[in-house]
């Protein structure tokens, strides 16, 4: 359960910096520059929504990649989604989250355990490499969290299962703590504890970014 909470607030923490990093370079850069910087992550957030929504046997429309302004917000990218019930339009709107998690854990657990070959490939190789992993993680860890509108529908869901928390509560059905031990598995903590580490590469990629950039631009 703590390897849970851990990870939640690594999350929390970088919806904040990707908030942040965002502003402060759209203080200096134009909406299509920063849509070509986050292109790859904008990619991976858009096919997220889509295929959630093709497994979930839910319409799909166009997809665009082109960022567009929508009164005073910026959308980077979009996907037109069918109308259907809130518990599979909420799946979709998280779906870039939890594709965006995956991601990271692979591509570092990858890099990790193949650090040696890289490494015999040369010095050039290995900086190549790991700038490109630092760019894609950056890009990824700052387009994975759904916008207002993809969360459509999830406010009414958190409150209808939080009334019936309550009320079983109430009535004296209270699960003991045994049960976590059933939902939190050996592997599942594996996983969980590994993303906790390499979910610690976005957020310092992002703190290193903001460190070099805030004192640039408070001179100006």
């Amino acid at each position: 359960m703590i390897y849970f909470l851990l990870l939640l607030t690594e999350i929390i923490v970088l919806f904040f910096l990707s908030r942040t990093v965002s502003k402060t370079l759209s203080r200096f850069m134009s909406i299509n520059l920063l849509s070509f910087i986050f292109l790859p992550g904008i990619v991976i957030h858009e096919l997220s929504h889509f295929l959630v929504a093709i497994i979930l046997f839910v319409p799909v429309g166009n997809m665009e990649f082109v960022p567009k302004r929508h009164g005073n917000t910026v959308r980077m990218g979009s996907v037109e989604i069918g109308k259907t019930d809130p518990i599979r339009r909420s799946l979709i709107g998280f779906a870039p989250i939890f594709m965006g998690l995956i991601i990271i854990t692979a591509v570092v657990s990858f890099f990790s355990s193949n650090v040696t070959l890289v490494q015999s490939k040369g010095l050039f190789v290995y900086i190549v490499l790991i700038l490109a992993i630092a760019y894609l993680l950056f890009a990824i860890g700052n387009t994975m969290f759904s916008s207002s509108k993809d969360m459509e529908g999830t406010a009414e869901i958190l409150i209808v299962f939080f009334i019936i928390f309550i009320g079983a509560y109430i009535l004296g059905f209270r699960p003991q703590l045994s049960v976590l031990d059933k939902i939190f598995t050996a592997g599942l903590v594996m996983v969980i504890q590994r993303s906790i580490v390499f979910l610690l590469a976005p957020i310092i990629v992002d703190l290193l970014l903001l460190g070099i950039i805030k004192p640039i631009i408070g001179k100006q």
